[in-house]
């Protein structure tokens, strides 16, 4: 991986980072508790209920990515950034501009 590369996916990993906070943010006011007491009858609240759910997976899986984004940038500085984890072949960069934080190319993911 050449060093414009390296730099490119810095940059789209703290950008990728920035639009996953600000997601998990405006996910943070649809995941709060439905109160018992509300008003809003048997059948949305139950509706209600489930969106929560929803959000809270959604909630869950940002957080994931987030972590692995983090990770990844932490690793942008080691010789094995870019190599394959199985096969320690160099990752596609279309690949890794994709999902930045993927550590094994196509044909090992494939097996």
């Amino acid at each position: 991986m050449i060093e414009a590369e390296k730099k490119e996916l810095i940059q789209l990993i703290h950008s990728e980072t920035e639009k996953l906070k600000k997601k998990l943010e405006d996910i943070k006011q649809f995941t709060a508790p439905v109160e018992p007491d509300c008003a809003i009858g048997r059948v949305s609240r139950m509706d209600a209920i489930n969106n929560k759910s929803i959000f809270e997976a959604s909630e869950r899986n940002i957080k994931s990515r987030l972590s692995q984004l983090e990770q990844s940038l932490k690793m942008t500085n080691d010789k094995d950034f870019g190599l394959c984890i199985k096969c320690r072949k160099s990752i596609a960069i279309e690949r890794l501009r994709l999902r930045p934080e993927i550590r094994v190319c196509a044909s090992c993911l494939g097996k």
